[in-house]
């Protein structure tokens, strides 16, 4: 079992349940010690949430808000190649509210305004190296996904400036963990 990874659903009704990440470029899943941080600091904006995770992964910080109460939680992935991680770790947790797309992660964006979708929550953890978190934010307002007030977090790298937000999302605090930054905006 050297091929995969194990990553832990850390509290809520799914806790200790073990996820799988294929190890490899594909996944990057946020560790344990910034996922329970960040779930500290969302702990009264989860419950009842509509969540986007808009480059889901292995769909931890999806499945994460699920077991802590989100009402509803939509994952967007790009690769083919982690489909069947993805709904294995959906399994695992088995817990309803849960939708998969596999697509572009914009396109998603495009399609989910077609369907009226909205969020309170959102998750951008794109892959560190293909700057699409600006793209991403720009989309999503652009798209009018987001609910008044909606909380959105993006993960990049440490040490570097918050990523550019429309005007319309007002930029709220970075917080580092080592090599790894948390950036927060609100609707």
């Amino acid at each position: 079992m050297h091929d995969i990874s194990i990553v832990r659903i850390i509290a809520g009704i799914a806790r200790g349940r073990h996820l799988i990440a294929p190890k490899g470029m594909d996944t990057r899943p946020t560790p344990d010690r910034v996922r329970e941080s960040l779930f500290s600091i969302l702990a009264m904006q989860i419950e009842g949430a509509h969540v986007l995770d808009l480059f889901a992964g292995t769909g931890a910080l999806g499945l994460e808000a699920l077991s802590r109460g989100a009402q509803k939680v939509t994952l967007v992935e790009h690769s083919r190649k982690v489909y069947p991680v993805l709904k294995r770790n959906i399994a695992t947790v088995a817990l309803p509210g849960v939708e998969l797309f596999i697509m572009d992660a914009l396109r998603a964006l495009t399609h989910f305004a077609s369907l009226q979708f909205s969020f309170n929550l959102v998750f951008l953890d794109p892959p560190f190296a293909q700057n699409l978190i600006e793209a991403s934010l720009i989309e999503l307002v652009k798209q009018n996904l987001l609910l008044p007030n909606a909380l959105i977090v993006c993960e990049h790298l440490g040490k570097r400036l918050p990523p550019y937000a429309p005007d319309v999302l007002k930029y709220k605090e970075t917080r580092e963990f080592g090599d790894v930054a948390l950036s927060f905006f609100e609707a």
